[in-house]
């Protein structure tokens, strides 16, 4: 059966393609077509954690993921490589995740592993055995424009859009990568699925498999797996009195208000964590967590402000669940960018990522820092 093109080789040459795959409907589909256009598609699972360090849990460490790449490669008669990449996990996002949380910050692991180990790693690996590109099964399109530049485009799925998690990488990378699923929606990619009978058809979404098993939190995970001994402090109100005890910060994100520890006579939320005094700042009012401004530092700009024109408009997007509002940005001397929300939003949050949009188009991403 044959299902609609994607916007990438449907026209070109025969080209060699590695495919991450990791054992979902998405990338198993990423595959599918690319396969069914003629090219000489390799599918890829990247090993990311050995199961001992896992507690035992298959999920978590990979292991089932693996495994049903590996079916559905052999259902789609296409060689399927595991590229053991459980050091420079460790190394590029374990460990600066777990220096976020003990500072006070909420990391984002997803965004830090495509910039450096799926599309990293793996595009190094995929041009060492001859390969054109790498295509995943994310929900996002690239589009190229002038002087042999690429642009980041949100998935036409917009319940599935998955740029905010791209938005760190560079116009040279996009230019190697493929998004075989970007144009289409996630029932239809299901379809597809049925229609060719592939094993992954019904496989659920996993979210963070390869971080933490269920029911774990991902901050103790790693304070455990780096013997960090976090020193226990106060929890204060609005006002600064002292309503609680805590174990540790990391235990702590803004806008939080379940597992908080506390018995309160109203509910509470995680206003501010002040890693230089080891202090959780809770409030009672909800409207407490909203806020007009930010700053973002460490720009990857995809889109380039134009030359001269330190302001201007956009969308900002301050987390993945987060519907991107309206601001004016304004670059700064020192590299950063001031960003002033038309209307308040939400428990913005250090640490997390900034991904600025002009419509569908991401301009760049930057790191929220507080001031």
């Amino acid at each position: 059966m044959s299902h609609a093109p994607f916007s990438g080789l449907e026209s070109s040459e025969p080209r060699r393609v590695v495919v991450a795959m990791s054992g979902g409907v998405d990338s198993s589909i990423a595959a599918a077509l690319l396969k069914q256009a003629g090219h000489d598609v390799i599918g890829a699972t990247l090993k990311l954690q050995e199961c001992h360090d896992a507690q035992g849990s298959r999920s978590c460490c990979g292991v089932d993921g693996i495994a049903r790449a590996r079916e559905v490669a052999g259902q789609l008669d296409i060689r399927h490589y595991v590229i053991d990449c459980v050091r420079e996990f460790e190394r590029e996002i374990l460990r600066p995740a777990w220096d976020e949380y003990s500072n006070g910050r909420t990391p984002s692991p997803c965004l830090i592993c495509n910039e450096r180990i799926k599309f990293g790693q793996l595009l190094t690996w995929s041009k060492r055995i001859g390969a054109s590109f790498v295509a995943t099964g994310h929900y996002a399109r690239i589009e190229p424009i002038a002087d042999g530049q690429h642009m980041l485009l949100r998935g036409l799925d917009t319940g599935k859009d998955q740029s905010y998690f791209l938005a760190g990488l560079t116009s040279r990378q996009l230019s190697a990568l493929l998004f075989p699923i970007g144009h289409l929606t996630k029932a239809e990619v299901r379809n597809i699925g049925r229609s060719m009978g592939l094993s992954t058809a019904e496989t659920h979404d996993s979210q963070d498999a390869c971080l933490v098993a269920p029911g774990q939190s991902f901050a103790e995970m790693l304070r455990e797996r780096f013997g960090a001994v976090m020193p226990e402090g106060v929890v204060i109100n609005d006002t600064g009195d002292v309503i609680g005890q805590h174990k540790g910060i990391h235990h702590f994100t803004v806008g939080q208000r379940r597992g908080l520890g506390i018995s309160y006579s109203s509910r509470l939320w995680v206003r501010a964590i002040r890693a230089a005094d080891n202090t959780v700042v809770v409030t009672s009012r909800e409207d407490a967590l909203l806020s007009q401004r930010l700053a973002a530092r460490g720009m990857n700009w995809l889109i380039p402000p134009p030359a001269g024109d330190d302001t201007f408009e956009c969308q900002v997007q301050i987390r993945y669940q987060h519907r991107p509002a309206k601001a004016t940005a304004t670059l700064r001397n020192d590299g950063a960018v001031a960003v002033s929300f038309h209307k308040p939003v939400r428990a913005i949050t250090p640490g997390q990522a900034a991904v600025f949009y002009d419509g569908d188009k991401v301009l760049g991403r930057g790191w929220i820092y507080a001031e």
